[in-house]
């Protein structure tokens, strides 16, 4: 299931361009991918198995892991913006600022760098 990771990381880098771009909503989008994505791969190396939910609170919760969760809870008004962009880009005219962009870019970049090395 290293592809899982690695689409991660795609991800990542897609919304890096996309911030660089100045297309927030994309750059948010994309960081949504990258969470989904990223959780799913944690949640298969510690129980060879995920869920088929985009709900990053749900996926959170299922690492059963205390550090994750409270990583969750304190990032959490963030982590409900991100995970809006998932159903905002396909439903709902919803603008990002380049404030939102970054904070929810420079949070994917340090779960990466902690969790994904």
């Amino acid at each position: 299931m290293e592809f899982l990771k690695k689409n991660a990381l795609k991800f990542l880098e897609e919304a890096k361009e996309a911030f660089n771009r100045g297309d927030y909503n994309l750059t948010m989008f994309f960081v949504e991918q990258f969470f989904q994505l990223a959780l799913k791969y944690l949640l298969y190396k510690k129980y060879g198995e995920f869920p088929k939910t985009h709900s990053l609170k749900m996926l959170f919760e299922l690492t059963k892991d205390n550090d994750l969760i409270s990583y969750y809870k304190a990032n959490l008004d963030l982590f409900r913006d991100i995970e809006l962009a998932y159903i905002a880009s396909r439903y709902l005219d919803i603008e990002y600022s380049e404030g939102v962009a970054k904070s929810a870019l420079n949070l994917a970049k340090d779960f990466a760098e902690r969790l994904l090395p």
